[in-house]
């Protein structure tokens, strides 16, 4: 009894004491290689399906790639609140294309659906992601039907799809916090993502989630594009050494880790079948090692684990694959 009560108590303690950085946070002046850039997405429509490109312009509200901009439509209930794959999986299953003029949307079994991108409408109508209040063209009654009967099963369901117009976010300022998130800005906001206009994640850590979830027995392997990652980089480093990278060099592009990312049912869906995993994993493995121990945190974030890294942009540019990733040279790599 007493092995078992220990093993529990190592359970319980199995974590990370404190998500966010300390120490030296001031921008490095000398650099190191760690890996480079393996993969790069776009997700043109919140919680539709990725786009995978050979590189994006990044821009301080999301990655841009020719007249595709991250997380640019959305999909709003009647009221403009967010419709999202955590409650509707399939919707994941459902990819955009865009062009100068027209969006484009398949979805196995229907017919595609064909929009005119509203590029010069001025006024757009109040919409929300997570409570924050943000702008966005309406795209009309055929594509919210569409819409509204692959996600609903009901094509008079009142669902829209909105367009974030203006090149600037609409989003409120960040506003900051000393102890959770000391390298976050003003501008680092998204236009319909979550919270941050980019996500890093590395293949070493999804190695290592791997392994755990094996080691768990979970009947899982999952990939990278579960987690939604904006830049995907492979490189001999240990799992989850990014979490303490400070900022980030990519080509001339330099990034500031604003906060680990906490993780959502959404990890539970699988991207090829838009369905989710019946035993709730990989967020049940995930919360078992990758949650905060932090009092602070706790309260902020609950027992939501952290897997990859919310960006923020320091210096624009654009990146590649095959784009050497470069971290402070102070930073000791076992």
């Amino acid at each position: 009894a007493a092995a078992t009560d220990t093993h529990n108590q190592s359970l319980e303690m199995s974590g990370i004491s404190l998500a966010a950085l300390r120490g030296d946070l001031a921008m490095p002046s000398t650099w190191q290689e760690v890996g480079e850039v393996a993969k790069l997405y776009i997700y043109p429509i919140k919680s539709l399906a990725n786009v995978e490109v050979e590189q994006f312009i990044v821009k301080p509200n999301g990655a841009q790639y020719n007249l595709m901009i991250d997380r640019q439509f959305m999909v709003v209930d009647k009221k403009g609140k967010m419709i999202t794959a955590r409650r509707y999986p399939h919707m994941s299953m459902v990819v955009p294309t865009v062009t100068q003029a027209q969006l484009v949307l398949t979805y196995p079994g229907m017919d595609d659906m064909r929009v005119e991108i509203p590029r010069n409408e001025a006024a757009g109508a109040a919409c929300e992601v997570w409570g924050e209040e943000c702008m966005g063209v309406d795209m009309g009654d055929r594509v919210g039907e569409w819409l509204s009967d692959i996600i609903l099963q009901d094509p008079q369901g009142g669902l829209r799809l909105v367009f974030h117009n203006q090149e600037e976010s609409s989003r409120p300022d960040k506003e900051g916090s000393e102890y959770l998130t000391p390298l976050e800005k003003a501008g680092d906001k998204p236009l319909y993502a979550d919270g941050y206009p980019y996500l890093l994640l590395a293949s070493s850590s999804i190695k290592e989630l791997n392994r755990v979830l094996e080691e768990d027995g979970a009947d899982l392997e999952v990939e990278e594009t579960r987690f939604r990652p904006n830049i995907y980089i492979e490189g001999d480093f240990p799992a989850f050494a990014e979490d303490k990278w400070t900022y980030v060099k990519i080509g001339a592009c330099v990034f500031r880790n604003v906060k680990l990312c906490t993780r959502c049912v959404y990890t539970t869906v699988d991207p090829d079948t838009g369905e989710k995993n019946h035993r709730g994993e990989p967020l049940k493995t995930l919360r078992s090692f990758r949650t905060s121990l932090d009092k602070e945190e706790r309260k902020a974030y609950g027992t939501s684990p952290f897997f990859g890294v919310n960006l923020g942009v320091e210096v624009m540019g654009e990146i590649k694959v095959g784009d050497k990733v470069m971290i402070s040279s102070t930073v000791k790599m076992i």
